[in-house]
């Protein structure tokens, strides 16, 4: 993680590896995701209570956690441990919080950051008769951990379904883990650790089916081995599995997925190999990414959340995640083991964290302001269906197909909008054609689309030609001269397109 890192973006080239890329699986609507800044604050982390107060708490690096209720963010801190709070360092400071299970009946929480020493701590702290102010002096070190170098402080505190807390740590940093921390069984250091603070045992309890208890020269306290700097890691609320995003070295930036139903004790590489390049050999044993990406495509990975929102059915079960130098988001999606993967948004943000509010909306942390993330075109990006909207239309890089709108009115006013998509398959040109009324101020609409066969090319409305409904076409006017269309057929194929309108027809002009 390079805190402040001003990078100009290269020519974008996807050398996405290790998974074959399915873009048209993550169907979110449009081509990028909507985000809109919500508030003028940097944020490390962002997380809710779960308690139905609907608020968010931001964690800031110097070690205030602010919070935001009914939209509103209050002035007073929540907590300010500035005093034992080092960030003097890129990667150091107040980096994480988490409540409890059941928090509703519970009043305190966990934190974690680096100390004027710069080494790691975990800490609970009690909440006041206000349950907007922390109390301070009621610190309770948890567990705390040596740190050779300043960066690769990882970490991000979660809660998991068995209400064990987990963590992920940082091999210590420095470059290529010069201690081996990352396969070296008798630090924490480059490992994700599982650990009971909630039963009452003092300062915490080792839960009897942590992988490693009772083997000798190893940490009761590891889950799993083999991580560079897990730089933010989330559970699927839904279905118990755990997203760890872990920072690459000179190459390969990864996302790890560890299903539910793990056991533990994985060893997802490092430093013996980096995502699937083998370093020291063998590589034999080691748990590879789920997703990776080259350094062409950004240089420090941010890892995300899962929706599990009902706002906007379309991102179901995807994992947002981003890369802090270059700004990208994409989403995965985990369905029977197969992961699909989209580039989802090309933003200028140095993404810090990504969080969820209690309904699961996803909010994005980045350097200069806290954003939240939706479905649907920008309100400012939408234009209303009108007779301007009729043309000759294509986007990049489709050779040899095109769309041709038309939009008018019946003879009572009604408004009428017929589309027909003409391209070329094995050689022989065929026409698809649609058509639906539609209410003015409307910016997309949806109608069924049919493939016309035995007809010639230059005439589709032929008498000759039969109709075959193949599946449903929605169009999104953005702007006067910019379309997006979402084509939905079964038996060809789904997908998103932008495309600019080449020759407007019927003297159609923009306002």
């Amino acid at each position: 993680m390079i805190y402040g890192a001003n990078m100009k973006k290269p020519l974008r080239i996807h050398a996405i590896i290790f998974l074959v890329l399915s873009f048209c699986l993550i169907q979110t609507g449009q081509s990028q995701i909507n985000i809109t800044q919500v508030y003028d604050l940097t944020a490390v982390d962002i997380t809710n209570a779960q308690d139905g107060s609907n608020r968010l708490f931001f964690v800031t690096i110097p070690g205030v956690i602010r919070i935001a209720q009914n939209g509103v963010l209050l002035e007073q801190p929540f907590l300010d441990i500035r005093n034992r709070v080092g960030f003097l360092q890129e990667e150091q400071g107040l980096l994480s919080m988490v409540f409890p299970p059941g928090f509703g009946n519970k009043t305190h929480f966990y934190v974690y950051y680096t100390n004027t020493m710069g080494n790691s701590v975990i800490s609970r702290f009690q909440i006041s008769a206000d349950p907007n102010v922390a109390l301070v002096e009621s610190e309770e070190i948890i567990l705390g951990a040596f740190q050779p170098f300043a960066n690769h402080n990882g970490g991000r505190l979660q809660f998991g379904p068995d209400g064990m807390l987990y963590f992920g740590f940082g091999d210590g940093g420095g470059g290529n883990d010069p201690e081996e921390n990352g396969q070296d069984l008798t630090t924490l250091l480059g490992k994700i650790i599982r650990i009971d603070v909630e039963s009452g045992e003092q300062p915490y309890g080792i839960p009897d089916d942590n992988p490693f208890v009772g083997v000798s020269s190893a940490r009761d306290e590891i889950w799993a081995l083999g991580l560079r700097n897990p730089f933010r890691m989330a559970f699927d609320k839904q279905t118990g599995d755990l997203y760890i995003a872990d920072v690459g070295q000179a190459s390969l930036e990864e996302v790890n997925f560890q299903p539910a139903s793990s056991s533990g004790g994985e060893n997802y590489g490092w430093n013996l190999a980096e995502g699937t390049t083998c370093i020291t050999a063998p590589c034999t044993g080691l748990v590879p990414p789920a997703f990776e990406y080259t350094h062409s495509e950004g240089c420090s990975i941010t890892g995300g959340e899962v929706y599990r929102g009902e706002d906007y059915p379309d991102f179901e079960g995807v994992y947002f995640f981003g890369d802090f130098c270059f700004g990208t988001i994409w989403g995965i999606r985990q369905q029977n083991g197969v992961f699909s993967v989209a580039e989802m948004a090309d933003t200028s943000l140095q993404i810090i964290t990504f969080g969820q509010d209690e309904l699961g909306n996803i909010y994005i942390g980045a350097f200069g302001g806290t954003y939240i993330m939706s479905d649907g075109p920008p309100a400012e990006g939408s234009f209303p269906l009108s007779g301007h909207m009729s043309g000759s239309w294509v986007g990049d890089g489709l050779n040899n197909q095109g769309l041709l709108i038309n939009v008018g009115e019946t003879a009572n006013g009604q408004p009428f909008l017929g589309a027909a998509w003409f391209l070329f398959l094995n050689g022989q040109p065929f026409w698809i054609t649609g058509n639906a009324f539609f209410e003015y101020g409307t910016s997309t609409i949806t109608f069924p689309m049919r493939r016309a066969e035995g007809l010639e090319f230059l005439n589709p409305n032929g008498a000759s030609a039969t109709r075959t409904e193949i599946g449903t076409f929605t169009l999104r006017a953005l702007e006067c001269n910019r379309i997006e269309v979402d084509y939905n057929f079964p038996d060809f194929g789904t997908g998103v397109l932008e495309m600019d309108r080449l020759v407007a027809i019927q003297g159609a002009e923009c306002d």
